[in-house]
């Protein structure tokens, strides 16, 4: 608190509106940066939303032409007679037909079948190997039988075929509803899910998993070979259930935007992951229109701090120099009043001797010559007050006319402030049409239906940026009525020391009659003493003159006193008046 009454009204001023202006700025860009990463993720899931569902069914619609093939396979009757009785060469020969005119339907014109008569296993229409349920790495067998589904998926590297295939197991059910073997195909995915990778944005992340959280789907063949889990390669899954999605979630990281689907199909899971990018959180349109409104804030409020401080440094100066003149006038007026004063008691100790004296012409004599004297340094005097006077005036109207030059330069500021309140309904102008273009914006989201869905979130973000700007424009027209009052009050303060500077001149005019008035006094005193030198021998009547001439004179320096001590209250009420308004404009 001591810091602050140290420092003068102008320095406050300055200071606070420099610390408001930062304020300003650094609350401007938080909510520049934090509606852009708003507005960013929201698009962002509006386009993973779309991109998710998109491959989804590209994937299920390219699936699922292959699994209709598959269980029309396991339907054939000839498929059947051959699980039941594997070692029949004529029903084997004609299930090898059967499953060759299934193998060119088949994306990669490839087959297989195993009994669980023999476990032999047939690919491509020839035996290949022998099923051992027993080993980890034909895992699929056991669990496809056991699955109590028509067929299930896997992916896998088969080691006798020497393939990394999407595998799909249909079992093959006997007449009294035991599984008799597993028939099916193998998807190479080399091609197949390079086709769903083509068109995604280079830094999009995409994966399918299955409930064991393994990666089941990707370009990297490597990465479904060792079976990796989806958390090492998206550590911010972690604590994401894949049991817990039921159809679709988003979610919102401090590294990026997530969103999952579930591919009911194959019972999988597809997520797709955007990291932050400064380049596309800073590209729409809301970062560019609050940074436009920061800087027409900044700038109003920079355009108001440097009139307010020109004006200031103006009225200072002027000020000052009223102080000095004001000093200088009533150190001035405290001079003549003192000569005054040392005037009106010679004269009387003149006229005392005069009067004692009537019988001495000799020493009259000697009087008359001090007296002669006397009235030299008087009309000395009288010449310096009349210069100072003058002077007095001179300077009295110079403060009038920076006065009614200070009164121009508030005239232009309060003309700046109403700019200002223009400026202020222009921006109001522009709220109001933003705030339309959010409403036509939300009806043509809604007749749009879901396709207008991130439409939508646009108009709203829109909506909000008009309510921000509407709060922002009510502080801006507080501040600007502020501007106006301080204003209106300066004027006030003009209007004062302007009345102040209009007495010292009339005070001066009276000073300078005064003066003229004790001109032609001490004329009449300088003929007197001339008269009563060159006529010795009437000196008794012309003591008596000169007596009487004295008294006059006596009535006139009072006279002249008064109003040299008018005179000098007048300047002292001038100069604590322009103290007053320095120390308010400081």
């Amino acid at each position: 608190m001591e810091f602050f009454r140290k420092k003068s009204y102008r320095s406050q001023i300055l200071f606070f509106s420099a610390a408001f202006i930062i304020a300003t700025a650094v609350v401007a860009v938080m909510i520049v940066v934090l509606g852009s990463r708003h507005s960013f993720n929201q698009s962002t899931c509006a386009r993973l939303a779309q991109l998710v569902q998109m491959k989804s069914l590209e994937f299920e619609s390219g699936l699922n032409s292959q699994i209709a093939l598959v269980m029309q396979m396991t339907k054939s009757p000839a498929v059947l007679d051959f699980m039941v009785h594997p070692y029949d060469d004529r029903i084997r020969d004609g299930a090898v037909r059967e499953f060759a005119s299934f193998q060119d339907s088949f994306l990669s014109n490839s087959v297989f079948w195993v009994s669980d008569t023999d476990k032999m296993f047939y690919s491509d229409c020839r035996p290949a190997y022998i099923v051992n349920p027993l080993e980890p790495e034909q895992y699929w067998y056991s669990m496809t039988l056991e699955c109590g589904k028509p067929y299930n998926f896997n992916i896998n590297y088969n080691s006798e075929l020497k393939k990394t295939n999407l595998w799909i197991n249909a079992v093959v059910n006997s007449g009294d509803g035991h599984p008799a073997g597993i028939c099916g195909t193998g998807i190479p995915l080399d091609g197949f899910f390079d086709s769903l990778y083509e068109d995604i944005e280079p830094d999009v992340s995409m994966y399918f998993f299955n409930n064991l959280g393994e990666v089941t789907g990707t370009t990297d063949k490597r990465i479904l070979e060792k079976k990796v889990s989806v958390t090492e390669l998206l550590p911010e899954l972690d604590g994401v259930s894949a049991g817990g999605i039921e159809d679709r979630i988003s979610f919102v990281t401090s590294g990026g935007v997530f969103e999952i689907r579930s591919v009911p199909t194959v019972g999988w899971y597809l997520v797709a992951y955007k990291p932050y990018t400064a380049g596309e959180m800073f590209s729409g349109i809301l970062p560019v229109i609050s940074l436009v409104l920061v800087l027409m804030a900044v700038f109003i409020i920079t355009v108001f701090n440097l009139f307010l401080s020109r004006i200031l440094g103006s009225m200072s100066a002027v000020m000052a120099k009223t102080k000095d003149d004001a000093s200088s006038q009533a150190g001035i007026v405290g001079k003549v009043r003192k000569s005054v004063s040392a005037n009106l008691g010679s004269i009387r100790i003149l006229g005392d001797l005069l009067f004692e004296q009537t019988s001495a012409i000799e020493e009259s004599e000697k009087h008359i010559s001090s007296l002669l004297e006397q009235i030299r340094v008087l009309d000395s005097s009288r010449a310096d007050s009349i210069q100072s006077a003058s002077d007095l005036r001179e300077s009295s109207g110079k403060g009038a006319e920076h006065l009614s030059e200070l009164d121009a330069k508030i005239g232009a500021l309060s003309e700046c402030a109403e700019r200002l309140h223009y400026a202020n309904d222009f921006i109001s102008n522009v709220t109001e049409q933003t705030a339309l273009v959010s409403i036509n914006a939300a009806i043509e989201a809604a007749h749009a239906g879901e396709h207008g869905a991130g439409f939508a979130v646009v108009a709203k973000e829109i909506r909000n940026l008009a309510e921000k700007s509407q709060e922002h424009e009510e502080e801006v027209s507080d501040v600007i009525g502020e501007i106006t009052g301080m204003v209106q009050e300066m004027r006030k303060y003009a209007l004062v020391v302007k009345d102040s500077f209009e007495r010292i001149v009339e005070s001066g005019s009276l000073v300078s009659r005064n003066f003229s008035r004790m001109a032609e006094a001490i004329e009449s005193q300088n003929s007197l003493g001339h008269t009563i030198g060159d006529n010795l021998s009437g000196i008794t009547e012309s003591v008596r003159k000169t007596a009487a001439q004295f008294s006059a004179m006596k009535e006139e320096n009072e006279s002249v006193s008064d109003e040299m001590t008018r005179v000098s209250r007048n300047a002292g009420a001038l100069l604590d008046s322009a103290e007053s308004v320095m120390e308010k404009i400081r």
